[in-house]
């Protein structure tokens, strides 16, 4: 088995040299492959850290344009993330590149449809499986089946809808069980581990082991590598960090919330308790009131016991404490 390079700097590492550009091509066909697309080639790269933005917010690995063996061109957008808001970047990313890379004359028509592949280096409950992928469909009003849109514009140029929205791969790379059944699965298994295994039989994955080792790097190259993984690391502990403190002071506000919750809720209780409480006293102190009553007006202790529901016993205590004449 062959160590290499992390994946995703590979790509970065790869596109430097025309000459590498194979085994980039490689993966990407195998995952649009995957979806019943032909195997493509680059044919340029665009520059993915010059748009009008933040560079934090768009960061992506590599943007380049591809096409396939029947002449269909396309941008295909290659990113990693850490966090769970990999959509939202997602879509803002996939947003700005088809805007940045229609010129001001170009015509709608000549939008290019955009593939995003994003790489994650985590994982969540939400996600079960290792690799999704998604795209727009266009379903009749009753919901009941997709169809395929042919429209027509004025200059007689025909195209479907499913090539011009963006289609997305996610592939959350801890995931992947390590068993290998096809191409595709011998890639993620090198994004997973940085590893390749002698028994694969992709036809780049010889290639792969050769161009991506460690050992034959560099002292440039491999400071670069070092470099890079250093602000991955750093840049990952951030939002391991940034997500402990969220944790700790959202456990914080909860603790103080509860514990103002508690409050009023005993509160009420203690009133409700209260409540009840004096309602019974208030009672008790009718019931002895009222036979002392019947006592001064010299009734017998068996009515009095019957209208009160006090005991004998207790109606004899009442005699004795007010220092009534003994009643029979």
């Amino acid at each position: 088995m062959k160590e290499i390079i992390s994946f995703d700097y590979a790509i970065k590492y790869l596109l430097k040299d025309k000459g590498d550009y194979e085994i980039v091509e490689g993966f990407i066909s195998a995952l649009l492959g995957s979806q019943g697309y032909k195997p493509i080639k680059i044919k340029s790269l665009l520059e993915s850290e010059n748009n009008k933005e933040s560079k934090l917010l768009k960061r992506s690995i590599a943007d380049v344009i591809v096409e396939d063996d029947q002449g269909n061109n396309y941008i295909v957008e290659i990113d990693r993330s850490y966090t769970k808001s990999f959509l939202h970047k997602a879509c803002f990313n996939t947003s700005r590149l088809i805007v940045d890379h229609l010129g001001a004359n170009q015509k709608f028509l000549e939008i290019k449809k955009v593939f995003h592949i994003n790489l994650l280096y985590f994982s969540f409950k939400e996600i079960k499986a290792p690799l999704h992928h998604g795209k727009v469909l266009f379903h009749k009003i009753d919901r009941d089946h997709p169809i395929d849109m042919h429209f027509m514009d004025r200059g007689m140029c025909t195209f479907d809808a499913y090539n011009i929205f963006p289609e997305y791969f996610v592939i959350s790379i801890p995931l992947f069980d390590d068993v290998i059944k096809q191409e595709l699965d011998e890639w993620l298994y090198v994004m997973k581990h940085s590893k390749v295994k002698e028994d694969f039989k992709s036809p780049y994955m010889q290639k792969v082991a050769e161009r991506l080792n460690v050992l034959k790097m560099s002292d440039e190259e491999l400071e670069g590598y070092n470099a890079y993984m250093h602000t991955v690391i750093k840049e990952h502990d951030y939002l391991v960090s940034a997500e402990a403190k969220g944790f700790e002071e959202g456990e914080k506000l909860g603790l103080e919330k509860g514990k103002k919750l508690g409050i009023e809720k005993g509160k009420i209780e203690g009133e409700k308790l209260g409540i009840e409480k004096g309602e019974k006293l208030g009672i008790e102190k009718g019931r002895y009131a009222t036979a002392l009553k019947m006592l001064q007006l010299n009734m017998d202790i068996n009515t009095i016991s019957d209208v009160t529901t006090l005991s004998k016993e207790e109606i004899i205590s009442i005699v004795n404490e007010n220092n009534l004449n003994n009643q029979s």
